[in-house]
């Protein structure tokens, strides 16, 4: 039984994980797109370092881009094995790859203009040869066609060798840490995969369940080394905080950029218990992201997959996100109107690290008034808008131009949609057993995956390169 780590070895993005079992069957864990080096995303993305055509077996964690953007890619060079998700993953990952989609026109689009005003309209001078995305529509929908249906808790028998289940892994909305079961000559092995995992007593999610012992884990580590500051049961407080300091004392806007899938649904929960707590002040909300838009309805009739808290709130109030002073901008031009708009309130906007979307607008519209806070809720990697403005820099660059920084910068992590450091730990001490030989871990950077692993003294901890082979029974 042979594992090859073809993605998000010592590095976050571009999850894809390849098990060969002993009798032949090729599995294939999370196809996700790498983001490290936007200079070079044709070149990591567009070729596979296997056959794709060679596996079988395609099981997604969950419907974030960085394990799931491939998937189509994938189709279009010639996988035509299973597809193994979640209900909500499968629902999800249309609507993420459609977004993924349309930025990768709108970014070829951009690139072939810039080309055109610098060669010339003759294709001869810019190579002829127009750069494509990386997979169309049709194999968006060859996807959802092919996919296979799990829920939580079930086996599914795939052949005479391998069985899947999925348990609970937190994280977004239809998540889940993945176990293979596998007969081989010297008896039944388990291997378990975590994808994503959530925070311990996040808004919305059930905490990550943890795994039976398996023989071997490939863990994520997004967060090792580094410990959380506030914990998501104070999320309420920390962000009627900021309301308040910003909105009612200083009659500001607070700008929260906000990943469009997760991170917007559960602080638009926390304003609407806020709300019928009778604890928000009479500030407008607006949430402005058509992706967060439609993943919300997704979240709203899939209850059944999220935690006690959500589902009691639901009961009681009848909708876990609507609520009077939620304001929804569906149309661009709403969108803009913001910018002109004299009175206080809060807008959550897409992309998470400030990175394109219609936040890059907001920011750049509100960043120069002291007035306002730019409140960061989630990591930043290194590199974008909203790890520079963390930096504390008095000037950042935005659409070529350079702006003043005077709004209040600040950043929150209880709205974390991973474990810390001490909730890795937590979860790995009671995932593995006397049994178990190897804990790899993946999906973080390689110093923050150094720090977790000299705490792992429980197991064997492994941090393989990008490609590495192991022979699992050799370990």
């Amino acid at each position: 039984m042979k594992l090859t780590v073809w993605g998000a070895a010592q590095q976050v993005t571009g999850s894809k994980h390849l098990l060969e079992l002993p009798g032949g069957t090729r599995v294939l864990v999370d196809c996700g797109l790498d983001y490290e080096k936007r200079q070079e995303f044709e070149e990591r993305n567009n070729r596979f370092p296997f056959d794709p055509k060679s596996i079988d077996l395609l099981i997604l964690t969950h419907a974030h881009i960085d394990h799931s953007g491939n998937v189509p890619n994938l189709i279009r060079q010639g996988f035509n094995g299973d597809i193994l998700c979640t209900p909500p993953t499968l629902e999800l990952s249309d609507y993420l790859l459609q977004d993924s989609l349309n930025i990768q026109r709108m970014e070829i689009a951009a690139k072939m203009k810039s080309l055109k005003r610098k060669h010339g309209k003759k294709g001869k001078h810019y190579g002829g040869n127009e750069p494509q995305p990386l997979y169309s529509r049709k194999h968006i929908a060859d996807m959802m066609d092919m996919a296979l249906l799990m829920e939580y808790g079930h086996r599914y028998e795939y052949n005479d060798e391998l069985s899947v289940e999925f348990l609970q892994a937190g994280h977004i909305l239809g998540a889940g840490s993945a176990i293979l079961y596998i007969k081989t000559p010297e008896g039944v092995k388990t291997v378990g995969f975590t994808g994503d995992l959530g925070n311990y007593q996040s808004k919305l999610v059930p905490d990550p369940q943890p795994m039976p012992q398996p023989d071997f884990i490939i863990s994520e580590s997004t967060y090792g080394g580094r410990n959380h500051t506030v914990s998501p049961l104070r999320a309420e407080d920390e962000i009627l905080k900021h309301v308040q300091e910003t909105c009612v004392e200083k009659g500001g806007k607070l700008v929260i950029p906000a990943f469009s899938v997760g991170r917007t649904q559960a602080i638009i929960f926390t304003l609407n218990q806020l709300y019928r707590s009778g604890r928000l002040p009479h500030i407008k909300v607006f949430t402005d992201s058509p992706l967060a838009i439609r993943s919300t309805s997704v979240y709203q009739h899939n209850v059944y997959h999220l935690n006690e808290e959500a589902a009691a709130f639901q009961k009681q109030h009848g909708s876990l996100f609507d609520f009077p002073l939620l304001n929804v901008v569906e149309h661009e031009r709403e969108s803009d109107l913001l910018s002109v708009l004299p009175e206080p309130c809060v807008i959550i906007s897409a992309a998470g690290m400030v990175e394109g979307g219609r936040i890059q607008m907001h920011v750049r519209n509100n960043v120069g008034d002291a007035r306002n806070t730019i409140l960061i809720a989630g990591f930043c990697a290194e590199g974008t808008l909203g790890h520079r403005l963390l930096q504390g820099q008095n000037f950042v660059e935005i659409n070529y131009k350079q702006r003043p920084v005077h709004a209040d910068i600040r950043r929150t992590d209880a709205f974390s949609a991973h474990p810390d450091h001490a909730g890795l730990l937590k979860y790995l001490r009671a995932s593995s057993g006397k049994n178990t030989r190897g804990i790899f871990l993946v999906h973080g950077d390689a110093r923050q995956m150094e720090l977790l692993a000299a705490d792992i003294d429980f197991c064997r901890a492994i941090i393989p390169q990008k490609g590495q082979t192991y022979i699992l029974s050799e370990l």
